[in-house]
Parts: structure tokens; sequence; C-alpha cells
């Protein structure tokens, strides 16, 4: 089901597609401004001043991998040479992902098998769920911005009663920091 779609199943709103699309737009370039493209993302691992990172069989990712999508690993070694020559693309048969995405585990076996990693390594792949976190954070920030009535503390009829809970940009910010916490950033 497109986003949209999901928009107008969740919120009710009877505001033409066009509207509709023009705000999850809007909300669209914010979270991408504030957390850049969804999609791949490359992170290095290893410390070159650490002669314990040498001896490590297993790594481990701050965000889970998607198996189902690509996924490169370089190994560079001697990390500082700057060389071209340095960096190894691995096989996926030099490696194994374990823990639900979140290590990967050296495998002696494969074309460029070793025990262990090299001093750096620089992985890039897609991170698990991602876009449906992104997606839920742009339908949440959707229903937000069609509920909010201009700083209305109260309305009363009958028995039908309506106050604002909280600060429509205190609870902004919370469905944005959800992101932030996903892709392990700290927010201060």
């Amino acid at each position: 089901m497109a986003l949209l779609d999901r928009v107008k199943v969740r919120s009710g709103s009877d505001l033409p597609d066009g509207e509709l699309q023009a705000m999850l737009d809007g909300i669209i370039a914010e979270i991408e401004e504030r957390f850049g493209p969804s999609g791949q993302i490359t992170v290095e691992l290893g410390d070159l001043d650490d002669p314990c990172t040498r001896a490590l069989s297993s790594l481990r990712l701050a965000r889970p991998l998607d198996t189902a999508q690509p996924v490169t690993i370089n190994e560079i070694e001697p990390g500082n040479s700057g060389s071209s020559l340095a960096q190894v693309t691995l096989d996926p048969t030099d490696y194994r992902v374990v823990h639900g995405g979140r290590t990967l585990q050296r495998l002696y076996t494969g074309p460029n098998g070793r025990r262990y990693w090299a001093p750096l390594v620089s992985i890039t792949y897609t991170p698990v769920g991602e876009q449906a976190a992104r997606d839920e954070a742009a339908i949440k920030l959707m229903m937000l911005d069609l509920s909010y009535r201009g700083g209305l503390k109260s309305e009363r009829a009958g028995d039908y009663q309506f106050t604002l809970g909280n600060d429509p940009l205190t609870e902004r910010e919370a469905i944005l920091s959800g992101i932030g916490q996903r892709r392990g950033i700290l927010m201060a």
C-alpha cells in the first residue's frame, strides 16, 4: 500500500490527494534533511592505534544489516597507507552474518580467508527496517499536522470534549527523535 493511502486510511482525512501528497512530501523532505536519505550506509570499523583490534574475529554493527540487500565489505591493511592496493573487497564466502545482522564473523575459508579482520574495515549495507521506520514517522507526523487546531486548549459541545495534550512541536520532536535513536544518533 502506498504511503499516501496509508495516511488516508489512518487519518480519515477528506483533504484532496494533491494536498495530502504535498504535506507528505514536505515531511519526507524534512526527515531526509535531518537524517540523510534512507538506503545504504557506509561504516568504518577498527582502530588503527589499538593493537587489540588486530585480533578480532567478529565485528559488531550498531544497526543490523538487511541480509536481503547487497553488502560490500572492504578490508584495508595497512589501514593508514591510503593506497588502493591495500584494499581488498571481500567475497560473501569470506564472512558470515550472525545475530540477526548485528555481527559479522570472519571466516578463514573463501578466496580471501583469514582468521581475523584487517585493522580497518569499511562496510556498505542497508540497515534493517530503515524505510519502515521512516514511513511510520511520516504517518505520525501527518496525523499530528492534520489534528493540530492552532493552539486550541479546550472545546466542549454536549458530551463531546476536546483538549490538546502536549505542545505539537514537542510531539513532533519526539517522533523525529525516534528515527535518530534507530540510526544511533544522540540528539542533544
